[in-house]
Order: C-alpha cells, then sequence, then structure tokens
C-alpha cells in the first residue's frame, strides 16, 4: 500500500491528502480511525488499551466504582512489570523501585474510545536516571534507543507475561508461572491486579490490546491482543495463595462496623454465624474482614448490624490470598 503525503502545509490539497492517509493507515492495520488519529497526535509512546465488555458498558459507559478500580488495578499491573523486570520475585512485598516509579509517573490517562468501555494508557519512551525526574526520548532518538529503552523494555515485557499467564492456565501447566526456569518470575501483585481488573461476571470480557509505537521497530512475535473472562480467575487466585508468603498474623483490637451477616437459616440447625467486619486499617484504608462467631456473639452481631452500631473485634488478623480472617475473636459492640 503506497501513501503520498504532501511536503509543504501551503499546498491547496494539503488537508485531503492527510486525510486519505491517515484512512489508509487505519485500514492497512485494521483499528478505529479515532484510535490511528490519537496515536499520530502522542509523543514517541506505546499505548495499553483495556476494554470491558459486558451488559453493563454497551453504551460506552461504565459505573465510576467500576471504572476506578479497573484504572487503579490497570496502574498496578503496569507498576508490578516495572518492578519485575528490575527486581525478579514471586513477590514484592514493598515495591519502592525508583525506576518503576519513574515509569508510572511518566504515564498518561488516555482519550476514553468508543467500544464497550475502553480506557487507554499511554506509555512515552524514557530511560530512568538517578534524579526524580527519568530521560524523555523523542524523534529525533535513534530506532535502536527507543527500542531498548526502559519503556519498550516494560511494555514488551507486560504483554509477554499476560500471555504466559493465559497459557499457562488454559494448558493446566501453572509451575510455568510458580516453577519458572531461568528466575523468570512473574510475581504474585502482578497476577493479583489481572484478577481485580473487573468483576468477571458470567459474560464479562477484560481485552488487554497494545499499540506499538510505529517509530521503532514492530514486535511481531507477541500478540498485540489478549483477552481474559471468569473461566481465569479460580486458577489465577489458586496461583495467587501458593506464591503468596503465609502470614503469620497480626494481633489486635479492631473497631469498625459489621457489613454482612450469614448463618444457617434454622436457628436450631446453627452453631456459628458468619460477618464481614470492616474497619479501618494501614494507611487509612477500609479493610473487609470475615469473621466467624459463636451464636451469643452472632445474636450481638446481628443487633449491632440491625442498628448500625460500632463493634470491636479483637483477634488475629491474617491473609489467606485476597480473603482476611481474624482468628479467636473476642466480640463486643461498642456503646
Amino acid at each position: 500500500m503506497e501513501i503520498i503525503l504532501p511536503l509543504d502545509r501551503s499546498f491547496i490539497d494539503y488537508k485531503e491528502l492527510i486525510i486519505k492517509a491517515v484512512e489508509k493507515i487505519s485500514v492497512c492495520e485494521n483499528r478505529p480511525l479515532d484510535q490511528i488519529i490519537n496515536d499520530l497526535l502522542l509523543p514517541p509512546s506505546d499505548v495499553i488499551r483495556f476494554r470491558v465488555e459486558n451488559k453493563r458498558t454497551d453504551l460506552g459507559l461504565i459505573s465510576f466504582n467500576e471504572g476506578f478500580t479497573l484504572l487503579e488495578n490497570a496502574k498496578k499491573s503496569l507498576f508490578s512489570t516495572a518492578c519485575d523486570l528490575i527486581n525478579p520475585t514471586q513477590y514484592h512485598k514493598r515495591m519502592s523501585y525508583k525506576p518503576a516509579q519513574q515509569f508510572i509517573d511518566s504515564c498518561f490517562l488516555g482519550q476514553t474510545e468508543r467500544g464497550s468501555f475502553i480506557a487507554s494508557v499511554v506509555c512515552p519512551f524514557i530511560n530512568h536516571t538517578i534524579d526524580e525526574s527519568p530521560h524523555q526520548l523523542s524523534l529525533f532518538n535513534t530506532e535502536d534507543e527507543l527500542y531498548f529503552s526502559f519503556t519498550r523494555q516494560v511494555t514488551k515485557k507486560y504483554m509477554m507475561t499476560l500471555h504466559r499467564l493465559k497459557n499457562a492456565i488454559e494448558s493446566g501447566n501453572h509451575k510455568e508461572i510458580e516453577q519458572p526456569e531461568n528466575f523468570d518470575f512473574v510475581s504474585e501483585n502482578f497476577i493479583e491486579s489481572i484478577v481485580d481488573l473487573g468483576e468477571y461476571g458470567d459474560q464479562d470480557l477484560i481485552e488487554i490490546s497494545t499499540s506499538w509505537s510505529s517509530i521503532t521497530k514492530d514486535i511481531p512475535e507477541i500478540s498485540s491482543k489478549i483477552c481474559f473472562t471468569r473461566d481465569h480467575i479460580p486458577p489465577m487466585e489458586s496461583i495467587i495463595n501458593r506464591l503468596k508468603p503465609q502470614d503469620e498474623g497480626k494481633f489486635g483490637n479492631f473497631i469498625g462496623k459489621v457489613s454482612k451477616a450469614q448463618a444457617d437459616p434454622n436457628p436450631e440447625n446453627r452453631t456459628e454465624g458468619e460477618i464481614v467486619f470492616d474497619f479501618i486499617g494501614d494507611e487509612n484504608k477500609v479493610v473487609k474482614s470475615k469473621v466467624f462467631l459463636d451464636n451469643q456473639s452472632f445474636s450481638k452481631a446481628l443487633e449491632a448490624f440491625d442498628k448500625g452500631l460500632n463493634v470491636k473485634v479483637s483477634g488475629t488478623l491474617k491473609s489467606f490470598g485476597k480473603t482476611k480472617t481474624i482468628e479467636n475473636p473476642i466480640f463486643q459492640i461498642l456503646d
């Protein structure tokens, strides 16, 4: 396919030829016209797109909570990939790597696009430095400098890791992730961020795709698109539970409210009840924890739930994958 580009903006048919050129690129790459225009207006960048497809996004809209969760975990997944690149390990207890933070700080949230709901993350080409600000690359850098930039290393590893994870799940070969060769680890932090991207209902689909920058080498060996559905979540959660270090627990007094209660509907058969207890944890974030109570304490929990009362639960807080539980609880309603 040949594309004619005018050399002088003063040509009377300049605009017409530019429009035709963009339309031809759209046909050649089989991508919507607006995506091509958005990419052409950006600095040298790779663009990661997160598309949520379900009944709730048919009009191209998404709920505030679901959209916030998508963006927060999209950011976490890219940040985890940068950390995996710097320090390959199965679990990052603290992700405090300066190059990874520089990469995230350099990224932009792109224009939302039509097609269910699409959120795009623009990743400009940078190289990390010892200073607070990364080194921004431009059109004047060589093709190799752009290709081997820190950003391209992260985006390339990101798509490769997604495909490795999906292939391991669909083939049933979880050892590929849990016991990789050559210490090519996929961290628990990364997998958890993919699980948390959406709600993954029966008809939900989350598609992650990449538009590689056109001013440097392409990566034909890596598919630029991958999808995850509800069927992929249980195996990922199972891998998470095995990769994450066992939590020995932390004893404390936790104050909050009962947000959910359930038990056998027949009181005669009931030996215990389960509640979901919400309290403020570290970094002032709300923590949801399961608590199993005897009948007497469960009755108090039902009263607190109905009246919206504050309660105190004393016990050992433990994490099992994404689930938190308070063991050996002592339950008390606060005045």
